[in-house]
Protein backbone atom coordinates (compact mmCIF):
# COMPACT_ATOMS: atom_id res chain seq x y z
CA UNK A 1 0.00 0.00 0.00
CA UNK A 2 1.41 3.37 -1.01
CA UNK A 3 0.16 6.87 -1.66
CA UNK A 4 1.01 10.30 -2.99
CA UNK A 5 -0.22 13.89 -2.77
CA UNK A 6 1.17 16.51 -5.10
CA UNK A 7 -0.13 19.97 -4.13
CA UNK A 8 0.76 22.91 -6.36
CA UNK A 9 0.10 26.64 -6.49
CA UNK A 10 0.40 28.66 -9.69
CA UNK A 11 -0.30 32.12 -11.05
CA UNK A 12 -1.21 32.32 -14.76
CA UNK A 13 -1.58 35.76 -16.35
CA UNK A 14 -3.95 34.45 -19.09
CA UNK A 15 -5.79 31.36 -17.86
CA UNK A 16 -8.27 31.35 -20.76
CA UNK A 17 -5.58 31.87 -23.47
CA UNK A 18 -7.40 34.88 -24.94
CA UNK A 19 -5.99 37.19 -27.60
CA UNK A 20 -7.61 40.13 -25.80
CA UNK A 21 -9.43 40.85 -22.52
CA UNK A 22 -7.01 38.55 -20.67
CA UNK A 23 -7.70 37.34 -17.13
CA UNK A 24 -5.04 36.23 -14.68
CA UNK A 25 -5.75 34.03 -11.69
CA UNK A 26 -4.24 31.90 -8.95
CA UNK A 27 -4.71 28.16 -9.40
CA UNK A 28 -4.21 25.47 -6.73
CA UNK A 29 -4.28 21.73 -7.39
CA UNK A 30 -3.91 18.53 -5.37
CA UNK A 31 -4.18 14.90 -6.43
CA UNK A 32 -4.26 12.59 -3.38
CA UNK A 33 -3.83 9.00 -4.59
CA UNK A 34 -3.73 5.60 -2.93
CA UNK A 35 -2.28 2.53 -4.64
CA UNK A 36 -2.66 -1.11 -3.62
CA UNK A 37 -0.35 -3.63 -5.32
CA UNK A 38 -0.01 -7.41 -5.00
CA UNK A 39 2.72 -9.51 -6.60
CA UNK A 40 2.78 -13.31 -6.78
CA UNK A 41 5.02 -15.70 -8.70
CA UNK A 42 3.16 -15.31 -12.01
CA UNK A 43 0.74 -12.47 -11.31
CA UNK A 44 0.99 -8.72 -10.74
CA UNK A 45 -2.09 -6.69 -9.78
CA UNK A 46 -2.49 -3.03 -8.85
CA UNK A 47 -5.39 -0.75 -8.01
CA UNK A 48 -5.08 3.01 -7.61
CA UNK A 49 -7.73 5.60 -6.83
CA UNK A 50 -7.81 9.28 -6.03
CA UNK A 51 -9.20 12.74 -6.59
CA UNK A 52 -7.92 15.55 -8.81
CA UNK A 53 -8.89 18.79 -7.06
CA UNK A 54 -8.69 22.20 -8.79
CA UNK A 55 -9.33 25.56 -7.13
CA UNK A 56 -9.22 29.07 -8.63
CA UNK A 57 -9.28 32.27 -6.60
CA UNK A 58 -11.45 34.39 -8.95
CA UNK A 59 -12.74 32.03 -11.67
CA UNK A 60 -14.56 29.75 -9.26
CA UNK A 61 -16.76 28.29 -12.00
CA UNK A 62 -13.69 26.24 -12.94
CA UNK A 63 -13.38 24.59 -9.50
CA UNK A 64 -13.66 20.80 -9.77
CA UNK A 65 -13.25 17.58 -7.78
CA UNK A 66 -12.68 14.77 -10.25
CA UNK A 67 -12.43 11.13 -9.07
CA UNK A 68 -10.47 8.45 -10.90
CA UNK A 69 -9.42 4.83 -10.48
CA UNK A 70 -7.25 2.40 -12.43
CA UNK A 71 -6.97 -1.39 -12.23
CA UNK A 72 -4.21 -3.37 -13.94
CA UNK A 73 -3.34 -7.04 -13.83
CA UNK A 74 -0.90 -9.23 -15.71
CA UNK A 75 -0.45 -13.00 -15.71
CA UNK A 76 2.79 -14.53 -17.01
CA UNK A 77 3.78 -18.03 -18.03
CA UNK A 78 7.10 -19.22 -19.42
CA UNK A 79 6.34 -17.93 -22.93
CA UNK A 80 3.15 -15.86 -22.76
CA UNK A 81 1.72 -12.88 -20.94
CA UNK A 82 -1.93 -11.85 -20.45
CA UNK A 83 -2.92 -8.36 -19.34
CA UNK A 84 -6.04 -6.40 -18.52
CA UNK A 85 -6.51 -2.73 -17.73
CA UNK A 86 -9.68 -1.01 -16.48
CA UNK A 87 -9.95 2.75 -16.14
CA UNK A 88 -12.46 5.32 -14.93
CA UNK A 89 -11.71 9.04 -14.80
CA UNK A 90 -13.48 12.36 -14.65
CA UNK A 91 -11.42 15.28 -15.93
CA UNK A 92 -11.79 18.81 -17.26
CA UNK A 93 -11.71 19.35 -21.03
CA UNK A 94 -9.36 22.29 -20.43
CA UNK A 95 -6.62 19.82 -19.46
CA UNK A 96 -6.42 18.52 -23.06
CA UNK A 97 -7.32 21.76 -24.85
CA UNK A 98 -3.90 22.20 -26.50
CA UNK A 99 -4.10 18.73 -28.11
CA UNK A 100 -7.85 18.78 -28.76
CA UNK A 101 -10.01 21.83 -29.52
CA UNK A 102 -7.81 24.70 -28.37
CA UNK A 103 -10.69 25.92 -26.16
CA UNK A 104 -9.32 26.94 -22.74
CA UNK A 105 -12.55 28.64 -21.65
CA UNK A 106 -14.73 25.54 -21.38
CA UNK A 107 -15.77 24.16 -18.00
CA UNK A 108 -17.00 20.86 -19.48
CA UNK A 109 -16.26 17.66 -17.55
CA UNK A 110 -15.52 14.50 -19.52
CA UNK A 111 -16.14 11.05 -18.02
CA UNK A 112 -13.93 8.35 -19.57
CA UNK A 113 -14.37 4.60 -19.11
CA UNK A 114 -12.10 2.08 -20.81
CA UNK A 115 -11.06 -1.57 -20.89
CA UNK A 116 -7.75 -2.68 -22.45
CA UNK A 117 -6.89 -6.40 -22.79
CA UNK A 118 -3.49 -7.51 -24.11
CA UNK A 119 -1.63 -10.71 -24.98
CA UNK A 120 1.97 -11.46 -25.98
CA UNK A 121 3.71 -14.70 -26.91
CA UNK A 122 7.40 -15.59 -27.21
CA UNK A 123 7.62 -17.45 -30.53
CA UNK A 124 11.38 -17.99 -30.41
CA UNK A 125 14.30 -16.63 -28.44
CA UNK A 126 14.30 -13.63 -30.80
CA UNK A 127 10.66 -13.25 -31.84
CA UNK A 128 7.65 -11.91 -29.93
CA UNK A 129 4.11 -11.32 -31.16
CA UNK A 130 1.50 -9.30 -29.28
CA UNK A 131 -2.13 -8.31 -29.61
CA UNK A 132 -3.66 -5.27 -27.88
CA UNK A 133 -7.27 -4.16 -27.82
CA UNK A 134 -9.25 -1.36 -26.23
CA UNK A 135 -12.81 -0.14 -25.84
CA UNK A 136 -13.62 3.25 -24.37
CA UNK A 137 -16.45 5.74 -24.01
CA UNK A 138 -16.43 9.49 -23.35
CA UNK A 139 -19.38 11.52 -22.08
CA UNK A 140 -19.29 15.32 -21.70
CA UNK A 141 -21.24 17.43 -19.24
CA UNK A 142 -21.96 20.16 -21.84
CA UNK A 143 -23.64 19.91 -25.24
CA UNK A 144 -20.90 21.74 -27.20
CA UNK A 145 -18.89 18.48 -27.23
CA UNK A 146 -19.72 15.12 -28.81
CA UNK A 147 -20.07 11.94 -26.75
CA UNK A 148 -18.06 9.14 -28.32
CA UNK A 149 -17.28 5.43 -28.34
CA UNK A 150 -13.93 4.07 -29.55
CA UNK A 151 -12.68 0.58 -30.37
CA UNK A 152 -9.17 -0.41 -31.47
CA UNK A 153 -7.15 -3.53 -32.19
CA UNK A 154 -3.43 -3.78 -32.95
CA UNK A 155 -1.00 -6.61 -33.56
CA UNK A 156 2.79 -6.42 -33.42
CA UNK A 157 5.75 -8.60 -34.29
CA UNK A 158 9.22 -7.87 -32.89
CA UNK A 159 12.51 -9.55 -33.86
CA UNK A 160 15.78 -9.19 -31.93
CA UNK A 161 18.33 -8.87 -34.73
CA UNK A 162 21.34 -8.14 -32.50
CA UNK A 163 21.97 -7.47 -28.83
CA UNK A 164 21.40 -3.74 -29.43
CA UNK A 165 18.92 -3.69 -32.30
CA UNK A 166 15.39 -5.00 -32.71
CA UNK A 167 12.70 -4.20 -35.24
CA UNK A 168 9.27 -5.29 -36.32
CA UNK A 169 5.91 -4.56 -37.90
CA UNK A 170 2.75 -3.11 -36.35
CA UNK A 171 -0.74 -3.24 -37.85
CA UNK A 172 -3.69 -1.46 -36.22
CA UNK A 173 -7.33 -0.63 -36.89
CA UNK A 174 -9.68 1.61 -34.91
CA UNK A 175 -13.22 2.91 -35.07
CA UNK A 176 -14.60 6.03 -33.39
CA UNK A 177 -18.28 7.00 -33.35
CA UNK A 178 -19.42 10.30 -31.90
CA UNK A 179 -22.77 12.02 -31.57
CA UNK A 180 -23.31 15.76 -31.17
CA UNK A 181 -26.13 18.26 -31.50
CA UNK A 182 -25.56 18.97 -35.22
CA UNK A 183 -23.92 15.81 -36.58
CA UNK A 184 -22.87 12.22 -36.01
CA UNK A 185 -19.50 10.87 -37.19
CA UNK A 186 -18.15 7.41 -37.91
CA UNK A 187 -14.36 7.27 -38.40
CA UNK A 188 -12.28 4.22 -39.35
CA UNK A 189 -8.49 4.43 -39.15
CA UNK A 190 -5.95 1.87 -40.38
CA UNK A 191 -2.20 2.04 -39.85
CA UNK A 192 0.78 -0.07 -40.95
CA UNK A 193 4.15 0.78 -39.41
CA UNK A 194 7.73 -0.44 -39.15
CA UNK A 195 9.07 -0.24 -35.60
CA UNK A 196 12.61 -0.19 -34.26
CA UNK A 197 14.66 0.15 -31.10
CA UNK A 198 18.42 0.67 -31.34
CA UNK A 199 20.75 1.14 -28.37
CA UNK A 200 23.62 3.06 -29.92
CA UNK A 201 25.59 2.83 -26.67
CA UNK A 202 25.02 2.61 -22.95
CA UNK A 203 23.86 6.25 -22.91
CA UNK A 204 22.22 6.71 -26.35
CA UNK A 205 19.04 5.00 -27.60
CA UNK A 206 16.66 5.44 -30.55
CA UNK A 207 13.05 4.28 -30.52
CA UNK A 208 10.62 4.85 -33.30
CA UNK A 209 8.03 3.82 -35.82
CA UNK A 210 7.18 5.04 -39.31
CA UNK A 211 4.33 3.98 -41.52
CA UNK A 212 1.26 4.71 -43.59
CA UNK A 213 -2.26 5.44 -42.39
CA UNK A 214 -5.70 5.53 -43.99
CA UNK A 215 -8.69 7.46 -42.62
CA UNK A 216 -12.27 6.86 -43.77
CA UNK A 217 -14.58 9.46 -42.19
CA UNK A 218 -18.37 9.70 -42.52
CA UNK A 219 -20.35 12.64 -41.17
CA UNK A 220 -24.17 12.64 -41.04
CA UNK A 221 -26.23 15.80 -40.46
CA UNK A 222 -29.67 15.95 -38.71
CA UNK A 223 -31.43 15.55 -42.09
CA UNK A 224 -29.74 12.21 -42.77
CA UNK A 225 -27.29 13.47 -45.40
CA UNK A 226 -23.93 11.67 -45.16
CA UNK A 227 -20.64 13.11 -46.41
CA UNK A 228 -17.70 10.74 -46.74
CA UNK A 229 -14.07 11.85 -46.73
CA UNK A 230 -11.01 9.65 -47.21
CA UNK A 231 -7.46 10.72 -46.56
CA UNK A 232 -4.06 9.06 -46.44
CA UNK A 233 -0.77 10.13 -44.96
CA UNK A 234 2.35 9.22 -43.05
CA UNK A 235 2.57 8.25 -39.40
CA UNK A 236 5.75 8.87 -37.42
CA UNK A 237 6.93 8.50 -33.83
CA UNK A 238 10.66 9.04 -33.23
CA UNK A 239 12.42 9.43 -29.90
CA UNK A 240 16.16 9.90 -29.31
CA UNK A 241 17.21 9.59 -25.67
CA UNK A 242 20.46 10.36 -23.84
CA UNK A 243 21.12 9.36 -20.25
CA UNK A 244 24.44 10.20 -18.64
CA UNK A 245 25.63 10.46 -15.07
CA UNK A 246 24.81 14.17 -14.89
CA UNK A 247 22.69 15.06 -17.92
CA UNK A 248 19.51 13.49 -19.30
CA UNK A 249 17.92 14.58 -22.57
CA UNK A 250 15.41 13.45 -25.17
CA UNK A 251 14.23 14.62 -28.58
CA UNK A 252 10.89 13.64 -30.09
CA UNK A 253 9.38 13.99 -33.54
CA UNK A 254 5.88 12.72 -34.34
CA UNK A 255 2.93 12.84 -36.71
CA UNK A 256 -0.32 11.24 -35.54
CA UNK A 257 -4.10 11.48 -35.82
CA UNK A 258 -6.69 11.29 -33.05
CA UNK A 259 -10.45 11.89 -32.65
CA UNK A 260 -11.47 15.37 -31.55
CA UNK A 261 -14.10 15.95 -28.88
CA UNK A 262 -16.13 17.96 -31.43
CA UNK A 263 -16.48 15.02 -33.85
CA UNK A 264 -13.57 15.90 -36.14
CA UNK A 265 -10.25 14.04 -36.53
CA UNK A 266 -7.08 15.98 -35.67
CA UNK A 267 -3.71 15.51 -37.34
CA UNK A 268 -0.85 16.58 -35.08
CA UNK A 269 2.76 17.34 -36.04
CA UNK A 270 4.94 17.76 -32.96
CA UNK A 271 8.57 18.40 -32.03
CA UNK A 272 9.59 18.12 -28.37
CA UNK A 273 12.83 18.53 -26.46
CA UNK A 274 13.56 17.77 -22.79
CA UNK A 275 16.78 18.27 -20.83
CA UNK A 276 17.72 17.98 -17.15
CA UNK A 277 20.98 18.25 -15.23
CA UNK A 278 21.87 17.13 -11.70
CA UNK A 279 23.53 20.18 -10.19
CA UNK A 280 24.07 18.38 -6.87
CA UNK A 281 22.82 15.15 -5.31
CA UNK A 282 19.55 16.87 -4.37
CA UNK A 283 19.24 19.79 -6.83
CA UNK A 284 18.13 19.35 -10.46
CA UNK A 285 17.59 21.90 -13.22
CA UNK A 286 15.72 21.22 -16.44
CA UNK A 287 13.77 22.58 -19.35
CA UNK A 288 10.93 21.19 -21.48
CA UNK A 289 9.78 22.55 -24.80
CA UNK A 290 7.43 21.61 -27.62
CA UNK A 291 6.11 23.00 -30.89
CA UNK A 292 3.05 21.47 -32.52
CA UNK A 293 0.64 22.11 -35.39
CA UNK A 294 -2.88 20.69 -35.42
CA UNK A 295 -5.14 20.56 -38.48
CA UNK A 296 -8.13 18.53 -39.64
CA UNK A 297 -7.30 15.11 -41.08
CA UNK A 298 -10.83 14.42 -42.36
CA UNK A 299 -11.31 17.36 -44.76
CA UNK A 300 -9.37 19.90 -46.82
CA UNK A 301 -9.84 22.79 -44.40
CA UNK A 302 -6.96 25.29 -44.27
CA UNK A 303 -7.59 26.01 -40.58
CA UNK A 304 -4.50 25.27 -38.47
CA UNK A 305 -3.57 25.82 -34.85
CA UNK A 306 0.02 26.25 -33.66
CA UNK A 307 1.00 25.74 -30.02
CA UNK A 308 4.35 26.52 -28.38
CA UNK A 309 5.21 25.50 -24.84
CA UNK A 310 8.49 26.23 -22.98
CA UNK A 311 8.99 25.42 -19.30
CA UNK A 312 12.29 25.70 -17.35
CA UNK A 313 12.27 24.36 -13.80
CA UNK A 314 14.34 23.75 -10.67
CA UNK A 315 13.73 20.83 -8.28
CA UNK A 316 15.08 20.14 -4.78
CA UNK A 317 14.75 16.66 -3.24
CA UNK A 318 14.85 17.42 0.48
CA UNK A 319 14.05 13.81 1.43
CA UNK A 320 13.93 10.41 -0.33
CA UNK A 321 10.13 10.61 -0.65
CA UNK A 322 9.57 14.32 -1.20
CA UNK A 323 10.75 17.17 -3.39
CA UNK A 324 9.73 20.70 -4.20
CA UNK A 325 10.00 22.31 -7.63
CA UNK A 326 9.68 25.82 -9.02
CA UNK A 327 8.82 26.24 -12.69
CA UNK A 328 8.00 28.91 -15.24
CA UNK A 329 5.83 28.16 -18.30
CA UNK A 330 5.34 30.18 -21.46
CA UNK A 331 2.49 29.16 -23.79
CA UNK A 332 1.47 30.50 -27.17
CA UNK A 333 -1.46 29.56 -29.40
CA UNK A 334 -2.08 30.84 -32.94
CA UNK A 335 -5.26 30.00 -34.86
CA UNK A 336 -5.12 30.76 -38.59
CA UNK A 337 -8.86 30.82 -39.34
CA UNK A 338 -9.78 32.96 -36.33
CA UNK A 339 -6.68 35.13 -36.79
CA UNK A 340 -5.87 35.03 -33.06
CA UNK A 341 -2.50 34.95 -31.33
CA UNK A 342 -2.71 34.33 -27.57
CA UNK A 343 0.03 33.75 -25.04
CA UNK A 344 0.38 33.26 -21.30
CA UNK A 345 3.06 33.12 -18.62
CA UNK A 346 2.75 31.11 -15.43
CA UNK A 347 4.84 30.48 -12.33
CA UNK A 348 4.20 27.30 -10.36
CA UNK A 349 5.38 25.90 -7.05
CA UNK A 350 4.84 22.14 -6.65
CA UNK A 351 5.52 19.70 -3.82
CA UNK A 352 5.69 16.00 -4.66
CA UNK A 353 5.15 13.74 -1.67
CA UNK A 354 5.17 9.94 -1.98
CA UNK A 355 4.14 7.77 0.94
CA UNK A 356 5.98 4.47 0.75
CA UNK A 357 3.26 2.82 2.84
CA UNK A 358 3.76 -0.66 4.17
CA UNK A 359 4.51 -4.07 2.68
CA UNK A 360 3.50 -7.58 3.69
CA UNK A 361 4.99 -10.85 2.43
CA UNK A 362 4.62 -14.52 3.10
Amino acid sequence: LSGSANPSLAYDDNIFMRDGDVIGDYHATMTPTLQLARTLENTETSLSAGYAMDRYEASRQLNTDNPFWRFNTIYKTERSSWGLGLNYAESTSRDDAADDTGDFETNSIVTTESISPSYSYQLTERDVISVNGSYSTKEYSTTDYSNSRSRSLSTNWQHQFTERFNGGISLSASNNKSTGLTSATDDNTYNLSLTTKYNLSEIWAINGSAGYRLLDSQQTDPFGTTIENKSTGASLDLNIAYKGNVNTASFGLSRSISPSSTGDVNEQDKISLNWSRNLTETLTAGIRGSVQTISSASDNSSDKRDNINVSPSMSWAFSPDANVSLSYTYRQQKESEAGTNASSQAVMLTMNVDWDGFRASR
